[in-house]
């Protein structure tokens, strides 16, 4: 009895943070016509890294976020990490000073799904959900459908290919166009890990690496769209449950000229025409939190608001409820 009657404020407390004031009220459009039940942009953060490398146990980790704003979290960690043999993952966590929280394979991402559903079972202070990031080349060679079956969220890894030909507009309307097709065997809610950031990174290091100032690329460098690649992507989008991250790494670039123009012009008409965004950190260790985190500095200007990025926290919150029910 006591279990159905935990369900049932679950479910209650799911309902009026998805429905609010809105009973009765005329529908509005998706993502917005709810503010009371909104969270601030910096209480988001849909891509922390919890799994094996992190430095210290996972109720601290949570802690760490919560006393810096956050409300709600993305658990996750990378998929391919399980994949090392026993002998290469001792290797990795000695290498990389990691205290070997999980074993490999199937043992190991058992263990990590558990203790996230655990962890969102006991705090009360948090909403937490559980999912992995997946990196983008796993859409051309083939996914491993055991574990993403165990995901409330699929992240995908756009890599910024350094020594390469940075991610643009074209790769990232190829990838959509997968992960749609994906969302056939897979459907939970997918986001496009840090595409934007990662063609900056690319384009910082190679200058560097040539001897040039960052500072001297121009804004059509940084774009990453070409002519009417938004507006195609705003097409794929329509619709999807298919969303585009705004990290912390947006950040670092921000105060560059020519890459905050390109970053506007690459991302506002996108957020103007509905294409839906969520805020993360994607920290992976109390180093890497230290960081300052306001995303409004970087989100707002871009058209990235509290309507736009509470959309997927509405969608996991009436997934939840529904498969309670």
């Amino acid at each position: 009895m006591k279990q159905y009657i935990c369900i049932g404020r679950r479910v209650f407390v799911w309902f009026f943070l998805v429905a609010g004031s809105a009973w009765g009220q005329p529908v509005s459009t998706p993502g917005t016509g709810l503010p009371q039940a909104l969270f601030r942009l910096r209480e988001m953060d849909l891509h922390l890294h919890a799994g094996l490398e992190r430095r210290t146990d996972l109720e601290s980790w949570i802690h760490t976020m919560v006393a810096d704003g956050r409300r709600v979290i993305l658990l996750l960690d990378h998929l391919e990490l399980y994949r090392k043999t026993p002998q290469e993952l001792m290797e990795w966590n000695k290498k990389n000073q990691f205290p070997g929280v999980y074993p490999t394979g199937k043992e190991g991402r058992n263990a990590l799904m558990q203790d996230f559903q655990e962890a969102s079972d006991r705090r009360r202070d948090v909403i937490l959900f559980r999912g992995w990031e997946v990196y983008e080349g796993e859409l051309d060679t083939g996914l491993e459908p055991e574990p993403m079956d165990m995901a409330e969220v699929i992240g995908w890894h756009v890599s910024p290919r350094n020594g390469q030909k940075a991610p643009d507009g074209k790769d990232l309307i190829r990838r959509v166009k997968q992960i749609k097709a994906t969302q056939n065997r897979f459907p939970v809610p997918m986001i496009v890990f840090h595409p934007f950031s990662m063609r900056l990174e690319n384009l910082t290091r190679t200058a560097i690496h040539a001897g040039c100032d960052p500072k001297t690329l121009t804004v059509e460098e940084c774009r990453f769209f070409q002519a009417g690649e938004q507006e195609e992507l705003v097409r794929l989008l329509a619709g999807a449950s298919i969303y585009i991250e705004m990290s912390l790494d947006h950040d670092k670039y921000w105060d560059h000229p020519a890459m905050q123009q390109a970053m506007m012009a690459d991302i506002k008409p996108l957020a103007e025409r509905g294409v839906q965004f969520t805020i993360a950190t994607d920290h992976h260790s109390p180093a890497s939190a230290a960081k300052s985190f306001h995303p409004e500095r970087y989100c707002l200007p871009c058209g990235v608001d509290e309507a736009n990025t509470n959309t997927i926290v509405r969608e996991l919150l009436a997934l939840r409820a529904k498969k309670s029910l």
